[in-house]
């Protein structure tokens, strides 16, 4: 059922003699009888034009008269809108299944990227959520999606790890690896506080990571792939997957950075400091204005420091001419688990990387070190590539003052918003969440069987995570998340559920939607068809932006949508005509519900 981008291209077509290429929109008039779907193209073509916009309605309208369109009347009014009426019965004939998009090649899509320091905090889990359910999103509109996880086993985070594995204790009760390390972690950083234990020791341990091959390289090598390895299991829950995994000593030993560095000299805009505080470091000179930057971001476009040590930015663009192909050598691959392969120091040759387009899920407060990799790219003449690199900046996670209570911190200062801190061990680990979303969810599901509340626990969290737009700051609530009511994910599986057991009680009756027709819908009716119409616009869109909020709006709006067609529709008790009709819209929300799901990594449960 495309009708929407069926007018869409049809009014594109037939406005052309007045502007190639318009952007053409539709709406939804609040009132049926302006139709179903309304355009103001005619008035945006007015100031081109330089005509009347009733009369270039017109025109367009007798041109839309004569294509082949599932409408029963064209309208147009003052001031120049063009509506639409539907045929639902010719509109619903072509199926449910949206068209997919042609493939623009291989799109390399990065996320999660958790240092391999400690636990995992429901801020990592944003990240993973979004970048998992693009790629998701990706692959159902028919691109070829390879999906990364970036580790920095390399840096300061580890680091100190390590360190405070060395030097301090913790008698906190852990159960997992990971927790034990968000103990020591904090406890180092209290010790860092009271100058009880010198940073020079971690610089010392970082030295050791750089250089390799030596007790503590190998120490921080075990502890990194420990971590991770908890990292994707617990990601895995939440039905999120990776096809590699990318360590940074891995792109350090393979010297990709040589190759990049040999390619950046040879632009005018990476340069060695003579002078000043950056004297001795090599540097990328960005094109925006110098003076407008301040001092915020100079360290971001130290490439090389005067020591000779990388930043990280230096091997980030190292690893971003890899992923484009653009460089001559390659990693060696081991198969970690089944379908999971990462990099190694030996292994065999596999096909990663050498991507069409790059998408990076990385928050907001990296935004200028993502542009220094771009701006390296075009320095070196790679312009299509870094056209092709984008970056998904989303929002922190915070906690509300009633979860972070329930959750045991201290809430005695009057904030009403919790900010995370890793360093000072201030944060919910994933698997804590996970616990209390289940004892939230077991409350307000009492019948619900133990799989169904870890389900819908997953489900409540990831939702949790997606429907707000990426740039947004998220404030987690445990209370508002388990809600069955509004926009929550388990409000979308009890709709779904209940579609299911409409579907379900019409085949034990032996009812059956066939030789539904849909002329002379009711409003509730209509409004559900309209909304099922505009699927493919919608996926669209969400591919095209990067954002997976639009699809969760569409799910919510289909639901809530659904749920007043239930309360003011019949369908079981409805008279045989009625019956097929209500029958076949509530078959079609019920499928495109799990399509919906499918995107945005939800379980289908037909029953709760």
């Amino acid at each position: 059922m495309h009708v929407e981008q069926t007018l869409i291209e049809a009014i594109a077509a037939a406005a052309s003699e007045f502007q190639n290429d318009i952007d053409v929109e539709l709406e939804q008039p609040a009132q049926l009888i302006h139709g179903d779907y309304s355009t103001n193209v005619a008035m945006k073509l007015a100031r081109v034009a330089r005509k009347n916009p009733l009369t270039i309605a017109e025109t367009i309208k007798e041109k839309l008269e004569r294509q082949r369109l599932p409408v029963t009347g064209i309208e147009v009014v003052k001031p120049g809108f063009i509506n639409f009426f539907i045929e639902w019965d010719e509109a619903l004939a072509d199926g449910d299944e949206p068209q997919a998009l042609s493939s623009s090649g291989k799109t390399v899509i990065e996320h999660t990227s958790i240092n391999p320091n400690k636990s995992a905090h429901i801020g990592h889990l944003r990240n993973a959520c979004i970048g998992d359910t693009l790629a998701r999103l990706l692959k159902t509109c028919g691109e070829n999606v390879e999906v990364h996880n970036y580790v920095d086993d390399l840096g300061n985070q580890l680091a100190d790890t390590l360190t405070a594995l060395l030097h301090t204790n913790s008698d906190s009760e852990a159960t997992r690896f990971g927790d034990y390390c968000w103990n020591v972690y904090s406890r180092l950083n209290e010790a860092y506080d009271k100058g009880t234990i010198s940073t020079s020791i971690r610089d010392e341990v970082l030295h050791k990571l750089e250089e390799g091959n030596n007790s503590t390289a190998w120490l921080g090598y075990v502890v990194a792939d420990k971590i991770t390895s908890e990292h994707i299991e617990e990601m895995g829950q939440f039905g999120i997957d990776y096809d590699l995994l990318v360590w940074e000593r891995d792109i350090v030993q393979k010297g990709f950075w040589q190759t990049a560095f040999q390619k950046l000299k040879q632009s005018d805009v990476f340069v060695k400091q003579d002078s000043g505080p950056q004297a001795g470091c090599w540097v990328l000179r960005m094109s925006d204005n110098e003076s407008e930057e301040g001092s915020e971001h100079q360290s971001d476009k130290v490439l090389v420091r005067s020591n000779g040590v990388l930043t990280y930015t230096a091997k980030d663009i190292a690893y971003h001419m890899w992923k484009f192909g653009l460089l001559d050598d390659d990693f060696a691959y081991k198969e970690k688990w089944p379908g999971l392969w990462t990099t190694a120091s030996s292994g065999v040759p596999a096909a990663f990387g050498r991507g069409d387009a790059v998408i990076n899920v990385i928050d907001y407060r990296q935004e200028y070190p993502q542009k220094v990799v771009k701006q390296a790219l075009a320095a070196v003449g790679y312009e299509k590539e870094a056209e092709r690199l984008f970056h998904v900046p989303y929002g922190v996670v915070s906690l509300s003052k009633q979860t972070a209570s329930q959750l045991g911190l201290e809430t005695e200062d009057g904030k009403s918003v919790y900010a995370m801190s890793g360093r000072k061990g201030i944060g919910i680990k994933i698997s804590e969440l996970i616990q209390h979303m289940k004892e939230a969810v077991r409350a307000q599901s009492t019948d619900a069987s133990e799989a169904t509340v870890e389900a819908l626990a997953f489900a409540a969290i990831r939702y949790n995570m997606l429907r707000y737009n990426t740039t947004s700051d998220i404030v987690f609530d445990l209370t508002e998340a388990t809600q069955v009511t509004g926009n929550t994910g388990i409000y979308l599986i009890y709709t779904y559920a209940r579609a299911n057991s409409i579907i379900t009680k019409a085949k034990q009756a032996g009812l059956s939607p066939e030789g539904a027709t849909f002329k002379g819908a009711e409003d509730a009716e209509r409004a559900l068809l309209k909304h099922l119409a505009g699927w493919d616009t919608v996926k669209r869109k969400a591919a095209a932006s990067f954002e997976p909020n639009l699809i969760c709006t569409f799910a919510f709006e289909l639901a809530s949508l659904y749920n007043r067609f239930y309360s003011q529709c019949p369908v079981l008790k409805a008279d045989p005509l009625e019956q097929a009709k209500r029958l076949a819209i509530t078959e079609r929300v019920s499928q495109q519900l799990e399509r919906v799901f499918m995107i945005l990594g939800l379980p289908s449960l037909k029953k709760i």
